[in-house]
């Protein structure tokens, strides 16, 4: 089995302090697009200080959890994740494809179009429950005192550069508004809107003004919150049931959008939820 080389093979995931701050999360009554209706409302609230990782986990670093028998350890998995590990037989991450005898397996990555050899420093393509297992034998392996986790909400938006509060930029605060296609890359930094037909490097983008890569864009990013409404939230008359029915504990939140999100899916206001077995282009960074 070839050893992958952390800093060689994938980046080394270094850690990144945020301070306190407050912020209001609600999309606009009268911005000029269209939106789910749990966007729109209100909330404001104070985000505690924290560390987050520079870049999303990689592929090269979640193999390491596959090496050391993690999908194996009922330990590392939540109740309702390991029921789900055991009923699918999971043994590995759901887009890898492994080859070679048991126990020495190599594995591929089959992408939207072709299966090619694994890209160590593209982001981990999990579901929930793999990314809860991966923060359980990180924490495990690394002692630390406060367990490893996913991301809240308000810490992504924390993590935004501050181009995207920006009242007086009007619309341009919001870049799917105005740049499209690989200008979203160059422009932005934001693998976004179809600009690759792919994941990329999760160290290959430009970073936000705090050193974050890839907080919009790449692939999806799973959160700790259930799915729920903000302040004054009313059902859309048109789609009554987008929403509601998934305001039931049940759906986690995802947010920042995949390489492949266009339109309201890539918005700054966008607000998405699944299963936590879903896949649906989605990663995550250790908090």
């Amino acid at each position: 089995m070839t050893k992958k080389k952390e800093a060689v093979d994938y980046p080394q995931n270094h850690k990144i302090a945020m301070p306190a701050g407050d912020l209001t999360l609600g999309k606009p009554q009268d911005w000029p697009t269209f939106g789910w209706d749990n966007e729109y409302g209100q909330r404001s609230l104070r985000v505690r200080p924290f560390r987050a990782s520079q870049y999303l986990v990689s592929n090269g670093e979640f193999y390491q959890f596959v090496k050391a028998g993690g999908y194996r350890e009922q330990r590392y998995w939540t109740a309702e994740g390991w029921q789900w590990r055991k009923f699918r037989n999971v043994k590995w991450p759901t887009f890898w494809v492994a080859y070679g005898p048991a126990g020495q397996q190599q594995y591929k990555l089959r992408t939207c179009f072709e299966i090619i050899d694994i890209p160590w420093s593209w982001p981990a393509d999990v579901n929930y429950h793999e990314a809860k297992a991966y923060c359980a034998w990180r924490t495990e392996q690394e002692g630390t005192e406060m367990p490893y986790r996913v991301m809240t909400e308000a810490e992504h938006n924390r993590m935004r550069d501050q181009s995207c509060f920006d009242e007086s930029a009007g619309t341009a605060r919001d870049a799917v508004m105005t740049t499209s296609g690989h200008d979203m890359i160059n422009a932005k930094g934001m693998n976004l809107n179809l600009a690759y037909g792919a994941q990329s490097p999760v160290d290959a983008l430009l970073p936000t003004s705090a050193g974050f890569h890839d907080v919009f864009g790449n692939v999806w990013q799973w959160c700790e919150d259930d799915f729920n409404p903000l302040s004054d939230f009313r059902v859309h008359y048109l789609y009554d049931d987008f929403s509601t029915p998934c305001f039931d504990g049940k759906h986690n939140m995802i947010l920042g959008g995949s390489f492949i999100s266009t339109g309201d899916e890539a918005s700054i206001w966008a607000r998405f939820h699944f299963r936590p077995h879903f896949y649906q282009h989605a990663g995550f960074r250790l908090f």
